[in-house]
């Protein structure tokens, strides 16, 4: 009996069939490896979003950092984690997070306090700069509502970072202040000096007769206070 030898087209149709086979196999297989690794991160993020966080600030992604961390500040009302909210929004940026996150901060009873403890670690650890995380954080948010076009409060936030018990709401309506210290970098002060290098006449216009009612005494902070005045006149 003679051997019976397959067509080519049978052929073609077997080694098509095991393709088909071995495509849907791994497609499968792919499938599954990428559920699992959609459940692990969804662990991740909600089970350790401190560790996500600090990956992602790692990694110089600051606009993800801010998820995670404030995801974490979720979990503890820690006003630590809502301060690394309000760091990582700077870095990243993002006017939106740092309206929220250092409005927040800002507004939170321990605030004084943990400045105090912020400005105490940068002074041990690098005793070159002066520096004020109050400054900081209020500059940031007072820039961020100046970017976003709302000039008053901007001023609001500035004015309060040197007048503690200013409320800043009130300021659009005329509300009283005092200003007696003009720190270098501080908050009225970045402002005033945003709207300068924007050519801002308009701006400037609003923030000169409060830089005017400031009546500081120190000449360094005279020298400070007078250039500003000085840069903005000229608008």
């Amino acid at each position: 009996m003679a051997h019976l030898q397959p067509s080519a087209q049978a052929v073609f149709h077997t080694v098509d069939a095991l393709k088909n086979i071995i495509i849907k196999s791994a497609l499968t297989t792919l499938g599954i490896v990428a559920g699992c690794a959609v459940v692990v991160f969804a662990i991740l993020s909600l089970g350790f979003p401190g560790t996500l966080c600090g990956w992602c600030e790692q990694l110089g992604n600051y606009g993800f950092a801010v998820k995670y961390a404030s995801l974490y500040y979720s979990y503890t009302d820690d006003i630590a984690d809502l301060a690394r909210c309000a760091d990582d929004s700077i870095l990243a940026e993002n006017d939106g997070y740092i309206i929220e996150y250092c409005t927040g901060l800002v507004d939170r009873k321990e605030f004084t306090q943990y400045c105090a403890e912020r400005d105490s670690e940068i002074a041990e650890s690098q005793p070159w700069i002066s520096f004020s995380y109050r400054q900081y954080i209020y500059g940031a948010v007072s820039s961020a509502h100046y970017r976003g076009g709302d000039i008053q409060t901007a001023l609001g936030f500035a004015i309060q970072s040197l007048d503690a018990d200013f409320d800043r709401s009130s300021f659009a309506s005329g509300g009283d202040y005092s200003i007696t210290e003009f720190p270098l970098n501080n908050a009225l002060g970045s402002l005033s000096l945003r709207i300068a290098e924007n050519s801002d006449a308009s701006a400037a216009k609003t923030v000169l007769p409060v830089l005017s009612s400031v009546s500081c005494t120190q000449e360094s902070e005279l020298l400070y206070l007078n250039t500003l005045i000085s840069a903005l006149s000229k608008l």
